[in-house]
């Protein structure tokens, strides 16, 4: 059956694969968004679409002539006729679908499991895409040139491309179940009509990279792990190439940080799977869960903390630590860990900070610079606690003051102003070390974070002392401190002293995930 006549998606316009439709079942499921419906609904669709497409083309054409005697008129009539009614058509809707694709190909068109993001689009439906498809491809027997030929076959790529990426923007925002596979289909399609669209190369390695990546996710989600090793590798091989392609093209440039971000989810996902993979004894299923879990915390969404939080794409380094914490409890990599005893392992993120303050009066007055180390709970980010008040989630130093006698501030002989306590000794400890035999908290935050809180938490320890100026603290390293958790409390080490942050106080060990 011709491609204009198969049975079309009543949810998107886009026509069933036969595989689909040479079963005797009276319902169909559509391999591109992946809705099922009734046959009869399907035929329906197909009969109304063809009533708009006759009706584009009884508008188009000059009144009297019929398309389906076009190849009997002379190739020098069907020209004119094409030049002077359809071309202007095609070439508007070219025009528009052409700008929709590059839109949507400057987006990130990937993202990990259980995890969803808005892509917008020109506002076009998929079903309007797929029926001027068919409009243009059923004037095909007008174009006589190459020129005239080439125009249909660009008009009806892009309009494709367009409403099949636009249901992947769909299946993006939606964590339902199959949804990596139905991605993966509309991406191997795309790239399929990207090959002989000049200029494109590099598209369509993209493309085939993201169809080869989704359709490893998707056999992940169903246990399926070397299947899916094989799939993401491929795809991050692809990408890879598309990204030093698209680096060195003015023309594609505008897609190269969603490139690089497609390939950073990727990479993670090849971390995952390689980490799940590597332990033949891992059960499959509940690791996903733990994944899921982490995917579904609760995060701050106010204040300064919103947008920081609201990119999904932050997931990728959350899911690389998480990677390498699973195989340090495996035995094949090292993880930063300090000294001392404990059977849980909690992530903290260890930061430096040096700041500056002004001590003495007169001529004595002068500037004294000093180094404290501090330490964020890697989970900081899930507690509301932190919007109203940054110390909350951080080893609050200047919380605690060293004694010092009122003559020392007029001599200027004050040394800090700040008192970390055993924090000095809880950094000089860390090293690589295994994780063999202890449960690991997860980390849930990234760098960027816990750089922007201790930022948060010198701001507003600078606006309630006058002594202190402000510096920008460097995050070192994501660290594991050794714990216990003690009638649902978690218990740090001594060293701490009054310096444990209130967010671990009030977290429940309990509700801690772990491996």
């Amino acid at each position: 059956m011709d491609e204009n006549v198969m049975l079309r998606c009543k949810h998107c316009g886009a026509p069933f694969e036969p595989s689909a439709l040479d079963k005797d079942s009276p319902y169909v499921t559509c391999t591109s968004c992946g809705t099922s419906q009734q046959r009869v609904d399907a035929r329906k669709y197909l009969e109304d679409m063809m009533v708009y497409v006759q009706s584009w083309i009884s508008s188009a054409i000059p009144m009297g002539f019929s398309m389906s005697q076009a190849e009997n008129v002379d190739s020098v009539a069907r020209h004119s006729i094409f030049v002077r009614n359809i071309q202007p058509r095609i070439e508007t809707g070219l025009m528009d679908y052409k700008f929709a694709d590059n839109n949507i190909l400057a987006n990130v068109l990937l993202v990990l499991p259980f995890m969803t993001v808005a892509v917008r689009t020109a506002g076009k439906t998929s079903a309007e895409a797929f029926e001027f498809n068919a409009s243009v491809k059923s004037v095909s027997a007008l174009a006589v040139d190459e020129n005239s030929k080439k125009l249909i076959n660009d008009a009806a790529a892009m309009s494709q491309i367009y409403a099949l990426m636009t249901n992947n923007t769909r299946l993006l925002s939606e964590d339902k179940d199959g949804r990596f596979i139905l991605m993966a289909n509309n991406f191997a399609e795309t790239a399929r009509v990207m090959k002989d669209i000049k200029g494109y190369g590099a598209v369509c390695d993209r493309f085939m990279g993201l169809a080869s990546v989704t359709n490893g996710i998707g056999r992940l989600l169903e246990g399926s792990v070397a299947d899916a090793s094989g799939q993401i590798k491929e795809g991050v091989s692809l990408i890879e190439k598309a990204e030093a392609a698209i680096m060195t093209s003015p023309e594609l440039g505008v897609m190269y940080q969603a490139v690089e971000q497609e390939l950073s989810v990727a990479n993670a996902m090849k971390d995952m799977t390689d980490m799940i993979a590597f332990n033949p004894a891992t059960d499959v299923m509940k690791t996903l869960d733990i994944i899921r879990n982490v995917m579904k915390q609760g995060l701050v969404n106010s204040g300064v903390w919103s947008s920081l939080l609201g990119n999904v794409y932050r997931y990728t380094e959350i899911f690389n630590d998480i990677a390498k914490a699973f195989r340090a409890k495996n035995g094949d990599a090292s993880i930063n860990i300090a000294a001392g005893g404990g059977s849980y392992l909690m992530p903290f993120w260890m930061i430096d900070l040096e700041y500056s303050f002004i001590t003495g009066a007169l001529w004595a007055k002068k500037g004294v610079e000093v180094k404290e180390v501090l330490f964020a709970p890697a989970d900081f980010v899930c507690d509301l606690g932190l919007v109203n008040n940054p110390s909350y989630a951080i080893t609050d130093i200047f919380s605690l003051r060293p004694a010092k006698s009122i003559l020392a501030g007029i001599k200027g002989s004050e040394t800090s102003i700040s008192k970390g306590e055993g924090l000095e000794k809880i950094a000089q400890s860390v090293g690589p070390g295994s994780a063999a035999g202890r449960k690991i908290m997860l980390p849930l935050s990234t760098g960027k974070e816990a750089a922007k809180l201790a930022s948060e938490y010198l701001i507003q320890r600078t606006q309630s002392d006058q002594q202190l100026k402000l510096s920008k603290p460097r995050v070192r390293d994501l660290v594991y401190i050794p714990c216990e958790i003690v009638n649902d409390k978690v218990k740090l080490p001594d060293e701490f002293g009054k310096l444990v942050p209130a967010r671990v106080n009030n977290t429940r060990g309990s509700s801690v995930l772990y491996i």
